[in-house]
């Protein structure tokens, strides 16, 4: 339909431009390219993107058809890929850059998301219980208890908040007791390994949106790179001097692999890599496992080409800095939104859903931010520049 292929293309427009206003070449003996600051005004781009994303996952739970903006549902796992990547490149880079970086981590670091998960908790949890008394929606005692301390995901797109949390305190634990960066990084990766495998042979929730935590795909499909994202920083400077030498060649290369990764990606998915063991045959955790094993190939050579084009651009603006900063509420509550306003889409269309959803979400995120910088006694403000 004419109206999806507009969404899509405008869509489109909008993620270019908030990337490239702004960017500017770098200096050929510039050396070191990636870091927070950079990745977290990337990380502000694929926060819309992940919108974006979330918006078509919803409208294909409802069983409606997205048409062109489709587009969007296959590439939310380099988004979150990217996401994960930089979490893990930032944590040991600052640990081997900052003797006392363990000291306040707890504050600085899991509480930042602590306190934003809860309060979008309580949030969906308020507007279950609500949904419970109007429409009678199953949501059982037991429920209730395991939501209001969050073991129990009212909204499973909190589960990126759920897993990052738990990395940030193993990181604590190992790094607070190894010398070495490199034992770290392999206890880390043993630490993940065992994650992926839970989520791996935990199957589906069969509450729609509602799971306890390690149900789905989504749980152990990109994590692996925050392990590979430590890596990087343990060998950044060698990475990067590679990088710099051969630039042309391995973005040629990079690109190519990703198209091709990309076309190998969208057949396996119509073959079926997910909810698998709902076809009742003795080789879906082997489908599982194929399909894993191709998207961490696609994530990698997906990282290497956004790392190679930051090696020659910088990247930055007020709008990207902006939504860097409420990246992780703007994932938390979207769904909220693409919930709410879907009476939106069936009378109106996506013209009006879509930026509807995406103008609502930023201003319930917008309020989530400044009420977790109140709690945190932070006096970082929505566009005063600095990151986080």
């Amino acid at each position: 339909m004419v109206e999806y292929t507009t969404a899509l293309y405008i869509c489109l427009a909008v993620l270019i431009a908030i990337l490239f206003i702004g960017s500017s070449g770098r200096h050929a003996d510039e050396t070191a390219f990636f870091d927070r600051v950079s990745s977290k005004e990337v990380q502000g781009a694929l926060a819309v993107f992940i919108m974006f994303h979330q918006i078509v996952v919803g409208m294909d739970a409802n069983g409606d058809y997205a048409g062109d903006m489709r587009f969007f549902f296959y590439y939310g796992i380099l988004a979150v890929a990217f996401f994960f990547f930089s979490s893990g490149f930032g944590l040991l880079k600052r640990w081997m850059t900052d003797k006392n970086y363990i000291k306040g981590f707890m504050k600085r670091r899991i509480f930042t998301v602590l306190v934003p998960f809860f309060i979008c908790n309580y949030i969906y949890l308020t507007d279950a219980l609500v949904n419970n008394i109007i429409v009678s929606r199953h949501f059982g005692f037991g429920e209730v208890i395991c939501s209001f301390f969050g073991f129990f995901l009212i909204n499973n797109e909190m589960w990126f908040a759920v897993e990052i949390m738990i990395l940030y305190v193993v990181f604590r634990i190992v790094f607070s007791r190894v010398k070495k960066p490199l034992a770290g990084i392999l206890i880390m990766t043993g630490v993940v390994l065992v994650m992926m495998a839970i989520g791996l042979f935990s199957g589906h929730a069969n509450t729609g949106v509602m799971s306890y935590w390690f149900k789905g795909e989504w749980w152990y499909n990109t994590i692996l790179m925050f392990p590979v994202g430590m890596l990087y920083a343990y060998n950044e400077e060698r990475i990067n001097k590679v990088l710099k030498k051969g630039f042309v060649s391995i973005l040629i290369a990079s690109s190519a692999l990703t198209v091709i990764m990309d076309y190998i990606h969208r057949n396996l998915i119509g073959r079926s890599i997910y909810w698998t063991e709902t076809y009742k045959h003795s080789n879906h955790i082997m489908d599982k496992l194929l399909g894993l094993g191709m998207e961490t190939l696609f994530e990698l050579v997906f990282l290497l080409l956004v790392i190679t084009i930051m090696s020659r651009v910088k990247f930055g603006n007020p709008v990207i800095k902006f939504f860097g900063k409420i990246s992780l509420e703007v994932i938390m509550l979207n769904y909220l939104m693409i919930d709410k306003l879907y009476f939106l889409f069936e009378k109106y269309g996506i013209g009006v859903y879509l930026p509807a959803v995406i103008l609502g979400t930023l201003v319930c995120a917008s309020l989530v931010y400044i009420v977790k910088n109140i709690v945190l006694e932070r006096r970082s403000g929505l566009f005063d520049g600095k990151v986080n």
